[in-house]
């Protein structure tokens, strides 16, 4: 294990139809899923046990466990339609005897995703890759899956769904500096950063809540609210968030000596900022040039490898490895694709996005400033420009080159929620079945329906978290929608049927919907 090498930083080295029934106050949740009735129970918890229980408490709604014990892979396949079945029998004899690869891109919390039709490839598609490429939480799933399976052959991919559907909170991923804190304890300037940290990219929240509290600053300089003495320590800081957590989870999930003999070549993206280039950390801790060059220079710890690629850059501080201090793979490459194509060796390669390439339209800006504009080019339109050459390059990538994009996100990528993990999960998996299956429009249409309306149940359980905790906006939000919205029960007996549908239409479901359809 790796946790006692570790070097930190600082260290010393819902669209819902108009015709639907609304709700009422019976079909609604009584204080949301996480509410806890029994208050004397709770009222020893610290703060921190108490967002715990608030959260488990969310996977009490439909579908958000797994059967245990899990259905086998055959008994799964055994229910599929036949044109999913043709599907896979395709996709088998197309990969059967082929060098394999996997790529996986970044993408913070939306690793959920990518878990879920990884899921998907190692139980169906029976995938066994000869090398594996990541950046960012990419490249915590990649170097999981580096190790290859048990020793008593324990399938590599089951570490991967445990590690992500163990999380509860945020601090088990990620925790404010402590000059972040002094910040939003601050109720004037809570209100100018609480609520920027949603969106798809990690990337864009830290630079949004940055550049939001540096906009806050010119504009409101008499407000300080006793923040002034934080904001300068922000000026001298590296980053918003502690490593730490992340640190945590590398340190006990990473087994050096297993994944240097597994006999799977990994590749971990990350930028030095010092020469600017792009890198890759090898399964041996070796330092390689974005053409897969070695590099003259002595081997990195891999944890550490693992932690600077997923160092986004503002969100957290740079790692140093050997001489040089280094940051996310993203800033220059989302998804590595391109090093697992042209270097590695591989006959068929597998790429998973975490975010689709697809940009949200923003209000108008006649009246934004300087800050604003160099937010929306810089955070959100250049990474998804990034994204969208990576996945569509000049002449396309050919037909031996698979890809899994989601349409829709299910959540923001600096958000650790139970019940969102869980749900984008499923869509992982079935987002993979329709794309490698090759199932056509309706099952996929139905896989973004289902998912949305999971999403919709998921807002009236309760407000969803922010980077600091609960968003009492969305939580405001939430609670006016529920004035008109479809509840609870409503959403639930239209999950059921769209389901239903979608196994109708010869789309295959992952174990945990087919669990509550059989129970339902």
């Amino acid at each position: 294990m790796m946790g006692p090498d570790l070097h930190l930083p600082g260290d010393p080295m819902p669209d819902h139809p108009d015709d639907d029934q609304g709700a009422t106050p019976d079909d609604l949740p009584a204080g949301g899923a996480g509410h806890r009735e029994d208050h004397d129970a709770v009222a020893d918890l610290t703060p921190a046990e108490a967002a715990i229980a608030d959260a488990v408490a969310l996977l009490s709604g439909p579908a958000l466990d797994v059967p245990d014990p899990r259905p086998g892979t055959e008994a799964l396949e055994a229910d599929w339609s036949d044109d999913a079945r043709a599907g896979l029998d395709r996709l088998l004899a197309d990969l059967d005897g082929k060098r394999v690869g996997l790529a996986i891109s970044g993408g913070g919390a939306l690793g959920s995703f990518e878990a879920g039709a990884l899921r998907f490839l190692y139980d169906h598609a029976r995938i066994a890759p000869v090398a594996i490429t990541g950046n960012s939480a990419g490249a915590l799933n990649a170097a999981k899956l580096a190790h290859g399976d048990g020793p008593n052959g324990e399938p590599v991919v089951d570490d991967v769904e445990r590690l992500w559907r163990s999380m509860r909170t945020n601090p088990d991923m990620w925790e404010p500096e402590p000059w972040l804190e002094r910040v939003v304890a601050s109720a004037q300037w809570a209100s100018a950063i609480r609520g920027q940290g949603h969106g798809s990219s990690g990337a864009a929240n830290a630079m949004r809540i940055a550049l939001r509290a540096v906009n806050s600053l010119v504009r409101r300089p008499e407000e300080i609210d006793g923040t002034i003495g934080a904001l300068r320590e922000a000026v001298a800081a590296q980053s918003m968030l502690s490593l730490r957590p992340v640190a945590a989870i590398i340190g006990a999930e990473l087994d050096p000596d297993r994944l240097a003999a597994s006999g799977i070549a990994l590749r971990m993206g990350t930028v030095s900022l010092e020469s600017g280039e792009l890198r890759y950390v090898t399964e041996t801790g070796a330092l390689h040039d974005r053409h897969d060059r070695p590099l003259d220079q002595p081997p990195v710890p891999v944890a550490d490898g693992v932690l600077a690629s997923a160092s986004i850059p503002v969100a957290f501080p740079p790692v140093r490895l050997g001489d040089e201090h280094y940051v996310d793979g993203g800033a220059r490459e989302i998804l590595p694709l391109e090093i697992l194509v042209s270097h590695l060796g591989v006959e068929r390669a597998i790429a998973v996005s975490a975010s689709s390439a697809t940009i949200d339209r923003a209000v108008s800006f006649a009246d934004r400033n300087m800050l604003d504009i160099l937010r929306r080019v810089s955070a959100e339109i250049a990474t998804n420009e990034t994204l969208r050459k990576e996945l569509h390059p000049p002449g396309g990538w050919g037909p031996d080159v698979r890809l899994v994009v989601p349409e829709i996100d299910v959540h923001d990528a600096m958000t650790i929620d139970p019940a969102l993990i869980a749900i984008s999960f499923d869509y992982g998996w079935m987002r993979a079945a329709d794309l490698l299956l090759g199932l056509g429009e309706r099952p996929s249409v139905l896989s973004a329906e289902m998912t949305r309306t999971r999403i919709g149940l998921r807002r009236l359980a309760g407000p969803l978290p922010s980077l600091f905790g609960v968003d009492r906006d969305d939580d405001a939000s939430a609670a006016d929608e529920r004035r008109w919205v479809d509840g609870a029960d409503t959403l639930t007996a239209r999950f059921h049927e769209q389901a239903v549908a979608r196994r109708d239409h010869g789309g295959p479901l992952p174990p945990s919907i087919l669990a509550w359809l059989a129970a339902t």
